[in-house]
């Protein structure tokens, strides 16, 4: 069960990091399992996708799908939250 429903597959982890930075603080919330690899990024990585973006890989891919993320929020228990709150539908979406 993940957060009271089914989960598609038997095992995934929740990677969080938060890194200080001087201009804006570096943020990562990704999950990962056998299937899929997803998450929010909050870095330099891609400027033209804005400050944060959504990413999300499986093995069919071959390059990372990425699409701004519009979370304006900078404290990291916000960003958590807000990233946590999105998780169950993007996780439903790659259902087997």
């Amino acid at each position: 069960m993940f957060l009271e429903e089914p989960f598609p597959r038997d095992t995934g982890r929740l990677e969080v990091v938060w890194r200080p930075r001087e201009e804006t603080d570096l943020q990562r919330v990704q999950w990962i399992d056998d299937a899929i690899s997803l998450g929010w990024h909050k870095d330099r990585d891609h400027p033209d996708l804005g400050t944060t973006h959504f990413q999300r890989e499986t093995g069919d891919e071959t390059t990372p799908h990425r699409e701004p993320a519009h979370i304006e929020v900078e404290a990291p228990v916000s960003f958590l939250e807000v990233c946590l709150n999105r998780l169950p539908e993007h996780i439903k979406e790659t259902g087997d």
